[in-house]
């Protein structure tokens, strides 16, 4: 994994180095060196950057799935685009799960737009959370003969403990 950085050395590696690309005259090959390092840096130090990586592999599996379903019809049919909103809605939730849950899998819904979050612990163990443009969350659990379902209000920063506790006994 890689060390974490400082915000203090980027903000001050970005201080030191945004007028030196202006002033920079030299023409041996040091220099040069430098004021392509220094542009480089001023390039990639603009752009939005998360510290916590924890969840990044289930961000990314999000933005492809959402590439795929982005128009109308994604599915062949009439299967409504996954929306943005719906999106965000997904990333806060992954944000709020505790970090002892492992991400899930994702699957979009062809007949409401919506994504399903699905966990599998084994034959008949699984629990699924789908998240909608509102902001109630449909979930169920089948824990071998036992099921367990429920619609829950998420408020983007705080998942109802029962989601959390049943994902875990699930996968336990």
């Amino acid at each position: 994994m890689p060390e974490p950085v400082s915000i203090a050395v980027v903000v001050a590696g970005a201080a030191l180095l945004s007028g030196s690309q202006r002033h920079n005259t030299s023409v041996s090959e040091s220099g040069r060196y430098l004021r392509t390092q220094t542009a480089e840096f001023q390039k990639y130090s603009r752009q939005p950057v998360s510290l916590d990586t924890r969840r990044h592999q289930a961000f990314g599996a999000l933005a492809e799935m959402q590439d795929e379903c982005l128009e109308d019809g994604w599915d062949g049919d009439r299967a409504p685009a996954v929306s943005s909103l719906v999106i965000q809605k997904v990333k806060a939730f992954l944000e709020a799960l505790p970090t002892d849950i492992p991400d899930p899998e994702f699957a979009p819904e062809p007949d409401n737009g919506a994504v399903s979050l699905e966990w599998y612990g084994g034959y008949r163990r699984i629990v699924s959370v789908s998240i909608h443009e509102t902001d109630r969350l449909a979930f169920a659990a089948i824990q071998g003969t036992d099921v367990v379902n429920g619609a829950y209000r998420f408020n983007e920063d705080h998942i109802p403990t029962v989601i959390p506790a049943t994902i875990r006994d699930i996968l336990s």
